[in-house]
């Protein structure tokens, strides 16, 4: 007799565990539709996740009702994840306003040293020619000495009275 024993249902306990309940339980009724004793954390996320598996190309609004009357069966309301898609679209939206203002600023800071570079390189190439020419002019005539002083000058230099940073008088 064991042939006509009822089987256990495992794809209601798959199905459950993958919703987020680790075990069946039995769900009370209010009305002749169930209520779920711990509400099943099914949002945005795990919905993206299921229609990522499924067969979207091929009669995609089959896929769509399917869904639907499963995740009806699981007491898993639609609103509440339109809800939750609608929390994450503004999330998401907030973000890349945020990494947009960022890249804003980041662009005028690379405008303001491409334009420091840019000064920094005329200021460069003006150097370089400048010591160029000079190094030119030096090498093409020998620097003048100066004349030499007379031997009268020289003493009367030695002489010159001198002070010291203290301010007191240097002896020579």
């Amino acid at each position: 007799m064991a042939m006509f024993a009822k089987k256990e249902n495992n794809w209601e306990q798959k199905v459950a565990a993958e919703v987020g309940s680790s075990t069946p339980t039995p769900l009370p009724l209010k009305g002749g539709q169930p209520i779920a004793a711990h509400p099943l954390k099914y949002g945005i996320a795990e919905t993206i996740q299921l229609m990522r598996s499924l067969p979207a190309e091929q009669n995609g609004e089959l896929v769509v009702r399917v869904v639907r009357a499963t995740l009806a069966s699981l007491n898993v309301r639609l609103p509440e994840i339109i809800e939750d898609a609608s929390r994450k679209e503004k999330f998401v939206r907030e973000r890349i306003a945020d990494f947009h203002a960022k890249n804003a600023e980041l662009e005028k800071q690379l405008e303001a040293h491409r334009q420091e570079i840019a000064a920094l390189e005329a200021d460069l190439k003006e150097t370089t020619e400048v010591k160029e020419r000079l190094q030119m002019a030096e090498a093409a005539s020998p620097a003048p000495t100066p004349p030499p002083m007379p031997a009268a000058a020289s003493v009367a230099a030695d002489k010159i009275p001198m002070t010291t940073m203290l301010g007191t008088p240097a002896v020579r």
